[in-house]
């Protein structure tokens, strides 16, 4: 089984590597090969961005002959000869056997002559400067950075109305070299004069108005104000939000905000299925606008032959402060486990502070009512109260199908059983994610790894409710083996003297270990592909343990829509138990597996 492992990784982490690697039916275009003499480094830039053009380039997809793709990719290497300062190139094109060979003649790169900047002295005092000097090479990315530095500084410098700059290069190509020169066209200076708020029918003004961050009397920046449409974007209730800037008079310039709300009301269904759970359904409704500031109820359901869910909560954003958000919840749930049934009736608060661009705390309070009936026909009633404490630390691009950053989240509930002083504990979960695209390789590889950790402390693991010890196995865990079917069981004896024992269903634990790593694959702007291996187990004894794991692995189909990939997982157990798990998993839902 390790031997299977180890091919599985091989081949998650070699296949992003073979650029060349092709897929027949994708790969139309006739193969290329670029020459150019004592240049190795500029070769292998061009060839690289023919790699691009040609994954992008709709044009190109419609050429049939490769005689009319080398001519349309010759053009298009000249253009990139130019862009990085060679304006004397010479391509060359022929095809032999169906492929194309570019012979490239590049000629000097031209440098920079003379550099000036024509902006008003006023407006030059503390500039430092555009990142070109005299002698540099004339390269189209360095001189659009170069536009990109004079707009910035006078963006946070200068009150301009419009500011405009641009720049000229006159080539001198008997000396291979330019004269550049940046403008900055002439623009009044003005401040802020009235902001005004338009359009709106249930939201009210003021608190959007302080999303706006802009007040009369302010340096004009049309950076800001860019900056503040996002920003009222962003609280989901707005559908579009332009804005009109006045004539100025006497100095100065009203702003007005031109918005047009969305529906604030939403209904969703959804479902999914599992080979050890079965089919599901969830429906919901939400409001983003209930008392007209952004305040947002939710009601939602989950149902499976194991599992039936009912919940609702509010959100209030900006509560008590701008960086914090309040949250309340109700939520009923009845599961049917092969060790145990359970009916619980949660109630609970909570207040998140985003303490920084990428970092959130939270803190709340939790009282849950139980009965929990398990597989010795036991049954117990709680009362557990519950202070969940929550950091999170997040850089991913995306909530729902992240390809850059990283996630870290630690949550810490202590609990105490209302029903019985003796019942405290604390339970801490930890989850570690990674994100990392090659955007340039074939198929857009992304290589995604989640670790996940949990611990219990306190009491021993049967005295804990068996709804809140930690399972293993499962789509959002090993993928492979039924939902909660890794961990730790109780030997049975045999019914009859001399018989064989035999093993209860999982009894749960307080230790948990997760591992998983995924190739994330593109061929398509619809379809992707993903290889994974998952591996994972609970434990009686409270400290995990990434040495004993059971490992799963398989692979999953992805269609793209615009909010989600719809996912569809194959999974086999690679440490199968005769008689416990079955071959094969299939896992259907929304979003990817982390």
């Amino acid at each position: 089984m390790r031997v299977l492992i180890g091919i599985l990784l091989a081949g998650l982490l070699v296949i992003p590597l073979q650029p060349a690697l092709a897929i027949p039916f994708f790969d139309r275009l006739p193969g290329f090969e670029i020459r150019v003499q004592g240049n190795e480094a500029l070769r292998e830039w061009l060839r690289e961005e023919l790699k691009k053009l040609r994954k992008g380039s709709s044009q190109l997809k419609a050429y049939e002959d490769p005689h009319d793709v080398a001519r349309y990719e010759r053009g298009s290497l000249e253009k990139l000869l130019r862009s990085r300062g060679y304006y004397a190139a010479r391509v060359r094109q022929s095809v032999s056997g169906g492929k194309i060979l570019y012979q490239v003649n590049p000629g000097p790169q031209y440098r920079i002559k003379s550099l000036t900047i024509e902006m008003p002295e006023r407006l030059r005092r503390g500039f430092g400067g555009v990142p070109l000097r005299e002698g540099d090479p004339l390269e189209a990315k360095k001189v659009l950075k170069g536009v990109e530095t004079i707009e910035k500084y006078l963006g946070e410098n200068a009150c301009l109305l419009d500011i405009d700059v641009s720049y000229r290069a006159a080539v001198i190509h008997s000396e291979a070299a330019a004269r550049l020169e940046y403008i900055v066209a002439p623009s009044p200076e003005v401040v802020v004069g009235e902001v005004r708020i338009e359009g709106l029918t249930s939201v009210e003004p003021d608190f959007l108005r302080k999303k706006l961050q802009i007040h009369s009397g302010d340096c004009f920046s049309r950076s800001k104000i860019d900056a503040a449409r996002l920003r009222l974007l962003r609280t989901n209730l707005i559908a579009s939000a332009n804005s009109e800037v006045s004539s100025p008079r006497g100095g100065r310039v009203d702003i007005t905000f031109v918005l047009k709300e969305r529906s604030h009301r939403t209904v969703k269904l959804g479902v999914g299925y599992t080979s050890s759970e079965g089919a599901g359904v969830s429906a919901g409704w939400e409001h983003r606008n209930v008392l007209h500031r952004g305040e947002k109820i939710e009601v939602g359901s989950k149902l499976n032959p194991v599992q039936q869910t009912l919940k609702g909560q509010l959100l209030v954003p900006r509560f008590l402060r701008d960086d914090q958000n309040f949250s309340a919840k109700t939520e009923f749930s009845n599961e049917e486990r092969e060790s145990y049934s359970a009916e619980s009736l949660t109630v609970g608060a909570a207040v998140s502070r985003k303490l920084s661009e990428h970092r959130t705390a939270g803190v709340g309070a939790e009282l849950k009512f139980s009965r929990v009936d398990e597989e010795e026909g036991t049954t117990e009633n709680y009362r557990l109260l519950s202070f969940p404490l929550g950091l999170k630390w997040d850089t991913t691009d995306n909530l729902l199908d992240a390809r850059h950053g990283a996630t870290a989240a630690l949550e810490v509930k202590p609990y105490v059983d209302l029903n019985n002083d003796d019942t405290h504990f604390v339970k801490s979960i930890l989850v570690l994610t990674g994100y990392k695209t090659a955007e340039q390789m074939r198929y857009e590889p992304t290589l995604a790894v989640r670790v996940r950790a949990g611990v219990i402390s306190g009491i021993d693991n049967l005295e804990i409710p068996a709804d809140e010890r930690f399972y293993a196995g499962g789509g959002g865990s090993v993928r492979g083996y039924g939902y909660q079917a890794l961990g730790p069981r109780l030997p049975i004896p045999p019914e009859e003297p001399g018989g064989e024992p035999t093993l209860s269903d999982p009894i749960g634990g307080r230790g948990l270990s997760e591992i998983s790593l995924e190739g994330r694959f593109r061929f398509s702007d619809t379809w992707g592909g993903v290889l994974f291996i998952d591996g994972g187990n609970a434990y009686a004894d409270p400290s995990p343990d990434f040495s004993d794991l059971f490992w799963g692995a398989g692979v999953g189909v992805r269609y793209f829509t615009s909010f989600a990939p719809l996912r569809l997982d194959l999974a086999v157990p690679l440490d199968r138990r005769e008689g416990l798990d079955d071959g094969l998993q299939v896992y259907v839902s929304l979003g990817q597996a982390f």
